[in-house]
């Protein structure tokens, strides 16, 4: 039988964490057999397409931490058992963090970190945020391997553990992105937020860049897609610049790749950000990005090649102007990634990391 390979997320909550958690299961069911597993129930929004090799399993019923445990535990037991073979668990976020690393000795454990821990913390939960990041950062070191998705959030994860992290790019679901794939299109610059609608992701600077062009005679308009604390505040700003028929507020969408396929620019001026999936998903659709210069942005962003980094808020609206020129060189949209965040090279990295023995089974 194959090696079991036990993805841990704290719920179906199709955020980008999550996201990554079923584009890595769908990429590892190809030589591994694969269970997403999530410790609350999520019922909402439309779950990404999942390969029908990955069984999916929830511990919503058991109450406490520790019947979670005990369960996961079985779970693990079990598959060592039925395939004779070790199992991985990967576990992505802190909840599902400090949950596996209880397994240790049960499975080998890995945890994927997806961003700069500091940096979120401290913007989510204020002035605790900041010790419960280096609880998070310590809690590392219970693990096998640490993943980073870029080597500046290896260099940040470095300084707080024993061991140096691997770094694996974060990667999308290249099939299921390849069937909207559009061509270029004339008519004025079509810009793109795509992210939650809070201060982190400052959606509010992308409608005063664009304010800003409009008022120096750029024909431009503006897609806002994504729900959050900021929506009344982005209708006020809207209304105020007059951009009523400029800019279009979708909310939530759990398709909304047509939109971003037909972007001429896709903007996310977060102030952190590990590494922004919406981000990922425009590169390989062919939108430039426009994203701004912290963590590991530059790792993924060439100027001129395949987008624009921005450092300064007033440099926004400038480097947005830059990348819409750059999108409107070709009517051909090809893959902007770079190789190490393709799916193939994420797929190899896996492979190799869990294929390896290091606890001799």
């Amino acid at each position: 039988m194959s090696k079991p390979v036990f993805i841990l997320v704290p719920s179906f909550d199709p955020t980008g964490p999550v996201k990554g958690a079923f584009a890595l299961a769908n990429v590892l069911a190809q030589g591994f057999s694969v269970r997403l597993v999530a410790l609350k129930e999520y019922v909402g929004a439309e779950l990404p397409a999942l390969d029908r090799r990955v069984s999916i399993h929830s511990l919503a019923l058991e109450r406490s931490p520790l019947s979670k445990l005990s369960a996961y535990r079985r779970m693990l037991d079990e598959a060592r058992t039925h395939s004779g073979h070790h199992p991985t668990s990967i576990s992505l976020c802190f909840s599902a963090d400090v949950l596996n690393a209880a397994c240790s000795g049960r499975a080998r454990i890995i945890a994927s970190i997806r961003s700069n821990l500091l940096k979120d913390y401290r913007m989510g939960f204020g002035l605790v945020g900041l010790p419960l990041a280096r609880f998070h950062y310590l809690l590392l070191n219970r693990f096998e391997h640490v993943i980073a998705m870029t080597h500046s959030m290896a260099s940040e994860i470095g300084r707080f553990l024993s061991q140096e992290p691997v770094v694996i790019g974060n990667f999308v679901d290249e099939v299921f992105l390849e069937r909207y794939r559009a061509v270029g299109q004339e008519g004025p610059y079509r810009f793109l937020f795509l992210g939650s609608l809070t201060e982190r992701k400052q959606p509010l600077l992308v409608v005063q860049a664009l304010a800003e062009l409009v008022e120096q005679g750029v024909d431009a308009t503006l897609d806002l897609i994504g729900g959050g604390p900021l929506q009344g505040i982005l209708e006020a700003e809207v209304s105020k610049r007059k951009l009523a028929q400029r800019v279009r507020m979708h909310g939530h969408l759990s398709d909304p790749y047509r939109l971003l396929a037909a972007a001429d620019v896709m903007v996310l001026p977060s102030l952190s950000e590990g590494l922004a999936r919406a981000g990922l998903e425009s590169l390989y659709l062919g939108v430039p990005c426009v994203l701004r210069d912290v963590d590991g942005n530059g790792e993924l962003i060439s100027e001129g090649s395949n987008g624009a980094l921005f450092a300064d808020d007033s440099e926004l609206s400038r480097s947005m102007l830059r990348a819409a020129e750059l999108s409107r060189v070709s009517s051909e949209k090809t893959c902007l990634l770079p190789s190490a965040f393709r799916k193939a090279y994420a797929e190899q990295r896996f492979a190799q990391l869990i294929g390896e023995s290091s606890l001799g089974y």
